[in-house]
């Protein structure tokens, strides 16, 4: 007997959409280990990510954020950890210590990241990317909040033409954004 959670309905599984389940499991299985793994490996790694999300669908709130969101999100955690127990599998379970000049040296040269940073950095500079987004025209605004749904829920970004992509680069830079422009 199934037991579910206190949030999802008893027609849960219903809702949801299979074929965007695959191309959530398939894009975060290529972030996760890129694209060169073989068929068979990869389409296992995929197989076991829609698992793992279908473990945790029951633990879904829905006042709390977006379906595919929440999916993305367990695909992505559970993908890492049977990344990190299958590389302690070749190392025979042994945990390795790796030397802090060697781990320096291997970043020398990247700017750190955003994720790296301070919360607050982090979160005063989602506040100034909302603070340019909201002073965007109205097209260009919803183009620029689709980016963001793509990006929290796993999805593909969406293209853009040459006039929009230039428009959007001339805005941001406009408002002080010219230095994390690649």
């Amino acid at each position: 007997m199934v037991e579910r959670g206190p949030f999802a309905a008893p027609s849960a599984f219903d809702t949801l959409d299979v074929d965007r389940l695959g191309a959530t499991a398939h894009g975060v299985a290529n972030r996760l280990v890129g694209c060169g793994r073989d068929g068979d490996s990869h389409a296992e790694f995929r197989s076991d990510l829609i698992l793992a999300a279908l473990e945790r669908w029951p633990k879904f709130d829905p006042s709390r954020g977006r379906p595919m969101a929440f999916l993305a999100i367990a695909m992505t955690r559970a993908g890492t950890s049977i990344l990190r127990a299958q590389h302690a599998a070749k190392r025979g379970g042994r945990s390795t210590t790796v030397p802090i000049d060697d781990a320096m040296a291997a970043g020398h040269g990247r700017y750190p990241s955003l994720t790296s940073a301070s919360p607050i950095a982090r979160r005063d500079f989602e506040l100034d990317v909302r603070a340019a987004i909201d002073a965007l025209p109205e097209d260009l605004a919803a183009v620029c909040n689709s980016f963001l749904e793509a990006a929290t829920d796993g999805r593909r970004r969406p293209s853009l033409g040459a006039a929009a992509s230039a428009a959007l680069r001339r805005h941001f830079e406009s408002v002080g954004f010219s230095e994390h422009m690649s």
